[in-house]
């Protein structure tokens, strides 16, 4: 199947070749979220990767056409946005009014779908790629991993992923627990299944608030190279407050790429089982880093991410 796909993406590349444009702490849960680093440099201030990374959502073979197709997002420092518990709506929806939003930015994004949702709408799927972004697995039914199945989710993801390749063309590669919620049997599920563990430093509490000024504020007042940003393409708030905050920061000087990208960017690979929060110098360099007198009040979420709607 990879070979099938690498030959496609290789003849397609030979068609259009020289266009453009073609084409994410946790909830409390049993563990809490631990960041794991991977050894490298920070590569500020450049497109190219600073290491391999497994994870990325680049068929095996096709990175340097892939990067052609999609170059990563070029800034001073570097955050990845992404989107929980979607697709919402299907044409003129928020998921479309978000990837239109996202595209005339020249944003990158993770978005961890729910295949209970993709079911019913699945008419962006093959713009998810397309322009760039990446998808990963959130469960088909949004279940708590760690309490509610016995199996540490194996098979809650590894069903979701068919699903989701069956419409994208592509399994996911990086997989969000609902609520980030995990525990060691969710962690040797997710080896088994080759799947990295993707939390976040960020959470922009859409959820909660459903107000757009405050989802702006959270994730600029919180901002740092390196950080992975939690909303969710629920609400039409999260779509205004998200696209403002990515304004604003992007006059900053931030670009906006897939956790994968943000984990290569950093020399970080990402290892299945393993879980990752952010990709930040504190938890990369943690002997250089100076001590916070306070956690960002972004760092942490206090209540469960709630369930789709």
């Amino acid at each position: 199947m990879k070979f099938k796909q690498t030959f496609a993406a290789l003849l397609c590349g030979a068609i259009v070749f020289g266009t453009a444009g073609c084409g994410l702490n946790p909830a409390t849960g049993s563990q809490n979220a631990q960041a794991s680093s991977g050894s490298g440099s920070s590569a500020e201030g450049s497109g190219q990767a600073a290491g391999s990374a497994a994870g990325s959502a680049v068929p095996a073979g096709g990175l340097e056409e892939e990067i052609e197709k999609n170059p990563i997002p070029q800034g001073e420092k570097y955050m990845a946005i992404t989107f929980d518990d979607g697709p919402t709506g299907n044409e003129g929806g928020r998921t479309e009014r978000l990837l239109d939003g996202l595209k005339e930015r020249g944003v990158h994004a993770t978005f961890f779908l729910c295949g209970y949702r993709i079911r019913d709408f699945n008419s962006m799927s093959e713009r998810y790629l397309a322009e760039g972004h990446e998808v990963g697995n959130h469960t088909m039914n949004h279940v708590l991993l760690d309490r509610e199945v016995s199996d540490g989710g194996l098979q809650q993801i590894s069903s979701n992923s068919e699903l989701i390749a069956s419409y994208t063309g592509e399994e996911p590669t990086v997989m969000r627990p609902t609520g980030g919620a995990y525990n060691d049997t969710v962690r040797a599920s997710m080896k088994q299944l080759g799947l990295p563990i993707i939390l976040w430093s960020i959470d922009s509490l859409d959820w909660k608030y459903r107000d757009a000024s405050s989802v702006k504020a959270r994730i600029v007042e919180n901002a740092e190279d390196g950080a992975i940003v939690l909303s969710h393409d629920l609400y039409e708030t999260t779509v205004e407050g998200v696209l403002s905050a990515i304004d604003e920061l992007q006059a900053q000087g931030y670009a906006f790429v897939t956790v994968s990208e943000l984990a290569q960017l950093k020399g970080v690979t990402l290892e299945p089982g393993e879980v990752y929060s952010d990709f930040t110098d504190e938890t990369l360099h943690p002997e250089e880093a100076e001590p916070a007198a306070e956690p960002k009040s972004g760092s942490t979420e206090t209540e469960p991410e709630q369930p789709a709607a």
